[in-house]
């Protein structure tokens, strides 16, 4: 018995001892990846995300997660992903150590599972949102920052060469002094759950979604925490009074005005972006290219192919830094390639890191608690007349 105690006083000093590890890049080889749960709505185009890129990544299984009792949109289709093993989690960290962990668990179940993984020294690439209150995910960033682990974070358009060439413009000056952004995240997925779903949430399609416009809009404004920002949530036109499914939030600043649509009877490949500013405005409409996404995109399914992202600026006058830029006064087109995958760009971008060679940036670790704080102001700040029962 006193061989027992002693033996398990030394793996809980040994625990101690690699809980405190810095995280180390695995150099010049391939990353090998667990996709840890299926529920989530992005688990698929993850997966195949990670399939593209398989000179960076090998696959090496997933995590079945459809157990969980928590709220999802719709049931996931095991069949995808066939052919590969599916582990336990005890087998995830005792047996196969990966490189690196992609979580698409149940959007309730990501915190959780987030912090065990952090707490394993783990590499992560964890899809949003990111909890409902602002304790479970500043616990992660803690872990991964003390230790340098790379957190990554989903959010979708991080690597939409189109929109950062517009948040390049806006911190420039070229476009003046930014006084108002209208971004549109409407959507039909079409799925008869899906009001009981979103209303699951705080804010409902608020917390869903408009937490991937604050991430690229905050740097506009040099990741300053709006003044104020709240949010008004109706039911989408056909829906029960109780759905959260069609909301308006905005970010209040000294100056200026951020305007966040969602509606769950939208129109998904008509989502655009327009800002203006003090010198002139840029719009963009559609934002990415939706033949290649997943979701309902109508009754048979087909959209128009978009090969190139278009960017309209006009411009008043011709700046100094509009000129060096190589831009004129009045209208300016713009045109991006459109990515053929949506995911590719982040997961590529994290896949250098991982391997040593660049570094993670550590500014990422406080820009995204600064998102998901005011993406919970926005979900947490509701008109006050709007009552739910449910």
């Amino acid at each position: 018995m006193k061989r027992l105690i002693l033996f398990a006083l030394a793996l809980l000093v040994a625990t101690d001892i690699s809980a405190q590890e810095k995280w180390k890049p695995v150099g010049n080889r391939k990353i090998r990846v667990v996709h840890w749960g299926i529920i989530h709505n992005h688990s698929q185009g993850k997966w195949d995300a990670v399939k593209l890129l398989n000179k960076d990544f090998e696959l090496v299984g997933w995590v079945d997660d459809t157990d969980s009792k928590s709220m999802r949109m719709k049931e996931p289709d095991k069949k995808i992903y066939e052919g590969y093993p599916c582990f336990t989690p005890e087998q995830v960290f005792n047996e196969v150590k990966p490189d690196l962990i992609v979580i698409e668990t149940a959007n309730d179940d990501l915190v959780g599972i987030a912090t065990l993984i952090a707490e394993h020294g783990i590499p992560m690439h964890m899809d949003k949102p990111l909890g409902t209150t602002p304790e479970g995910y500043a616990k992660i960033t803690k872990i991964c920052k003390d230790r340098n682990i790379p957190l990554q974070i989903g959010y979708m358009l991080q690597t939409n060469d189109a929109i950062n060439k517009m948040v390049e413009i806006c911190k420039s000056g070229i476009l003046g002094e930014v006084y108002s952004i209208v971004a549109d995240m409407d959507h039909n997925y079409g799925y008869p759950k899906y009001p009981e779903y979103a209303s699951h949430y705080p804010g409902g399609t608020a917390y869903l979604l408009t937490c991937h416009i604050i991430e690229w809009v905050m740097p506009i404004f040099d990741d300053v925490i709006p003044d104020r920002t709240w949010s008004i949530i109706k039911p989408a036109p056909g829906d029960p009074e109780w759905a959260k499914t069609h909301t308006l939030t905005v970010m209040e600043y000294p100056r200026a005005n951020v305007v966040m649509r969602v509606c769950s009877q939208g129109i998904l490949p008509r989502r655009h972006i327009r800002i203006d500013g003090s010198n002139g405005s840029m719009e963009i409409a559609p934002i990415e290219n939706f033949e290649t996404m997943k979701h309902t995109l109508g009754e048979n399914g087909e959209t128009e192919d978009i090969t190139t992202l278009v960017v309209r600026m006009h411009l008043k006058t011709l700046t100094e830094a509009a000129k060096a830029a190589g831009y004129k006064s009045g209208l300016n087109v713009l045109k991006f390639p459109s990515p053929t995958d949506r995911y590719a760009g982040q997961l590529e971008d994290l896949a250098r890191i991982i391997r040593g060679e660049k570094p993670f940036p550590e500014e990422l670790y406080e820009h995204n608690l600064r998102v998901h704080k005011v993406s919970l102001d926005a979900v947490l700040n509701v008109n006050p007349t709007m009552k739910f029962d449910n």
